[in-house]
């Protein structure tokens, strides 16, 4: 369970964190690691159509997200089950703000789901705090790595 939980944040951070390149600026190494991946691909998720600045704060809300999934990583690591519960639920929680963000991004955009989406991550973030205060850990790292994916499952629909 450690170890997918540790694979599953090591893809997330990097799904975060890569840039697109044009294919003639990737080096010659990146180019054979793309080709044994089965080469470029068009980016096809569907972009949202918000205005940059919008786009500029919707990322550090995002890079904030992964932020408290690490402090909550480290509080279930070391066994510190009320601060995983604290932070997943005051910080990553569903909430009328939440929902007022979401469903603000939806509306601007016209993109039916969104809110699912963002309303699946926050949930998840109540359901691990829960698990965390029952003393459960083992269930709320597995409820962890499930808001994982569905914080993935957005990122793999939509883009900026």
């Amino acid at each position: 369970m450690k170890k997918r939980l540790q694979i599953s944040l090591l893809i997330l951070v990097i799904a975060a964190g890569v840039a697109h390149a044009e294919e003639e600026s990737i080096s010659p190494h990146m180019m054979e690691m793309m080709k044994k991946m089965g080469g470029a691909k068009p980016d096809e998720r569907t972009e949202l159509n918000i205005p940059a600045p919008m786009k500029v704060m919707q990322k550090r809300m995002m890079r904030k997200h992964l932020d408290t999934i690490s402090e909550i990583t480290a509080a279930l690591a070391a066994n510190e089950l009320e601060q995983a519960a604290k932070v997943a639920r005051e910080r990553l929680g569903w909430s009328p703000a939440e929902e007022k963000r979401c469903s603000m991004v939806e509306k601007m955009t016209g993109e039916a789901g969104f809110t699912s989406f963002g309303m699946a991550v926050h949930k998840k973030a109540d359901e691990l705090a829960d698990a965390a205060q029952k003393g459960d850990r083992d269930k709320a790292m597995g409820l962890l790595s499930e808001l994982i994916n569905n914080c993935n499952n957005c990122h793999k629909t939509f883009r900026h």
